[in-house]
């Protein structure tokens, strides 16, 4: 140390406080830098946006993400380039092409822009950010014409020995191909190019220019024979019955030719002739005139069923014939009878007649519609056509052949057939009035027979149930008189029925025979009113209905004779009284239920199959009753508070 002045100084350099002031700055500066650096490179990273100044075709897309970039691009650019148009010149003349025929893709353009100035991550987020402050990215909007512009088609008429192009056409069974010049023309694609260019030019602020199209000399090019044919070819198409018109739509013969052949004749052809291509027919499998000679040829089944019954029936069994008859069934097509002769109510035109209902025969709408389900199911089965529904009655209706009935109701039970053939079938359906005054429901089903195979169905009756005659006490019916009939009650024989389905041929042989269902008919017993008082004197035993025990004839008194004052010996004496016979003295007839009644069974065309027809079975016979009227012709429809099977 050396000592000045009687002071203390150090030997050493010393350093001044403002120096370590100013590199602690430098320091902090630095940090700061480096920090907000960081914080821009994350903040341009997580942005999903495009980088400031950058535009397309003078677009400003800046700070814009994707979805937000093509929205303004799709608005702005189209206002811009429909705005503009380009000029050619060819042979002197000068065409113009508007910007409506351009387009845009602003999902490449938006990409473009993404590629070039996107905000993607990394470390160099921020330098990029901070370059396109400075900067920025300017990209064109890729242009294109939508179809080829028309004024270029159009200038093609004003080219000097212009090219033409192979043409043809179809003259009676001939192909004609006229095939084409060699000759000039506008370098189309070359002449688009250009005026791309000049859009693009006036998109970016430039003024455009008119270009002249370039002529070319051109061979006529291959025609496209794929395209010939598509439009030649005629597929066929087979004749068929309109069911509304109920005429026949023609059938369409087919159309083609070789396209190998064809392109071999024009290749051997001079340019400017015309070569003749064969063309080949193909006929459909139906002719209109085939259709015309087979449709409803055959008869195909034919039935006919007495109808019995009251008026109101028969207005029914006819309504519904009408609703039927006329009815076409095009090949795959199904039958539905309810929802041909529907709804079976007073509002669908039926009346009040018998019907199955609850057992009983009573009068409900529509009563007697069965009679024309149960005929046509029949025919159906001679015509060999297929059943889709059947549902049987509860009773054997005995207008037809046992077990080949058909009950419907309303929507829950109906029948339906399809029409199986390869051909049309008409149904014709009538209620007649023969020559003996009783009426008769007739199904005719038509169509095309071409294996001659028909139907012959018939009924093998398995075990029967005898119905019994029974006796139900009614104050309403007056004292000793004989007992009434129900009429809501007549006897039914029960049975237990085998429908067959046998086929035969042509020739009447027998091809094959199935059982196609088997059918159970209850028993039904006849049913007579007496008056409680009549129960010893007509022999019934209150316990079962049944007149099975000994009636008892109560004696009637004979009266006294008055005593005479004088006695003539000669006087002829007065009987002592006229006896009064008892209602039991006289012989009561059995009531016989009346027999299931022979259906009447036409001659089936082709070749007639022997009918079946049932035999009505006996009734044991009680005691003697008068003898009832006869049942009236069975109901048919079902009803809600039946089964099924009724």
């Amino acid at each position: 140390m050396e000592q000045q002045n009687g002071k203390r100084v150090s030997s050493g350099t010393k350093k001044g406080k403002g120096g370590k002031i100013a590199l602690i700055t430098a320091a902090v500066l630095l940090a700061g830098a480096g920090a907000a650096y960081g914080g821009l490179c994350a903040y341009v990273s997580g942005g999903g946006r495009l980088l400031p100044n950058t535009s397309v075709a003078g677009i400003d897309l800046g700070g814009l993400t994707r979805a937000q970039a093509t929205e303004k691009l799709e608005g702005e650019m189209a206002a811009r380039y429909r705005a503009l148009t380009a000029r050619f010149l060819c042979n002197g003349t000068e065409f113009t092409v508007s910007g409506d025929t351009l387009t845009v893709d602003t999902g490449q353009a938006v990409q473009a822009a993404w590629d070039s100035a996107g905000s993607g991550g990394g470390i160099t987020a921020g330098a990029r950010y901070l370059s396109a402050l400075m900067g920025g990215v300017e990209l064109d909007a890729p242009l294109a014409f939508a179809q080829s512009p028309a004024a270029i088609e159009q200038a093609q008429s004003y080219v000097d020995n212009p090219m033409v192009q192979t043409s043809w056409t179809v003259e009676g069974e001939e192909l004609l191909l006229t095939k084409g010049v060699t000759g000039q023309t506008i370098d189309a694609a070359a002449l688009e190019e250009e005026l791309l260019e000049q859009f693009q030019t006036m998109m970016d602020g430039g003024a455009g220019q008119t270009v002249d199209a370039d002529i070319i000399t051109e061979a006529p090019p291959e025609p496209d024979f794929d395209a010939v044919y598509k439009e030649v070819y005629v597929e066929p198409v087979d004749a068929y019955l309109d069911k509304e018109s109920k005429s026949i739509v023609p059938s369409v013969t087919g159309r083609s030719f070789d396209i190998t052949a064809a392109q071999a004749m024009l290749d051997r052809t001079e340019e400017g002739e015309v070569c003749a291509v064969p063309l080949v027919a193909q006929e459909p499998k139906m002719t209109t005139a085939n259709l015309e000679a087979s449709l409803f040829k055959d008869v195909l089944g034919q039935s006919s069923t007495r109808t019995g019954g009251p008026s109101n029936r028969w207005h029914n069994v006819d309504l519904a014939c009408q609703r039927v008859n006329g009815t076409i069934l095009l090949p795959g097509e199904t039958f539905s009878y309810n929802a041909t002769c529907g709804p079976y109510s007073q509002g669908g035109g039926f009346l009040k007649a018998g019907a199955y209902v609850s057992g009983k025969t009573s009068d409900t709408w529509a009563g007697g519609v069965c009679q024309l389900s149960s005929t046509l199911y029949w025919t159906t089965l001679k015509a060999n056509l297929e059943t889709v529904e059947r549902h049987q009655h509860k009773y054997d209706v005995g207008y037809l052949p046992s077990g080949l009935d058909a009950t419907v109701y309303s929507n829950s039970l109906d029948f339906k057939f399809k029409n199986n053939t390869d051909y049309p079938v008409k149904i014709n359906a009538s209620l007649t009035k023969g020559s003996d005054g009783r009426r008769y429901c007739n199904v005719t089903i038509y169509g095309t027979n071409t294996t001659g195979i028909y139907g012959d169905p018939y009924p093998v009756v398995l075990s029967t149930i005898s119905p019994q005659t029974t006796y139900e006490p009614n104050g309403g019916i007056p004292a000793g008189s004989a007992p009434q009939r129900d009429p809501e009650r007549t006897a039914y024989t029960g049975k237990v029925v085998e429908a067959h389905q046998r086929l035969r041929d042509a020739s009447g042989n027998v091809v094959s025979d199935t059982i196609i269902h088997t059918d159970r008919f209850s028993a039904r017993n006849a049913v007579y009113f007496y008056n409680p008082a009549d129960a010893a004197r007509l022999g019934i035993n209150t316990s079962t209905g049944l007149m099975t025990e000994v009636p008892v004839v109560t004696p009637t008194p004979e009266p006294s004779a008055e005593p005479s004052a004088t006695p003539e010996p000669s006087a002829t004496p007065e009987p002592s009284g006229t006896p009064v016979p008892s209602p039991s003295d006289q012989p009561v007839p059995t009531p016989t239920p009346a027999p299931t009644p022979t259906p009447i069974i036409p001659v089936v065309t082709p070749p007639p199959a022997v009918e079946v027809t049932p035999t009505p079975e006996p009734v044991p016979t009680p005691e003697p009753l008068p003898t009832p009227a006869p049942p009236p012709e069975a109901g048919e429809v079902a009803t809600p508070s039946l089964p099924p099977a009724e």
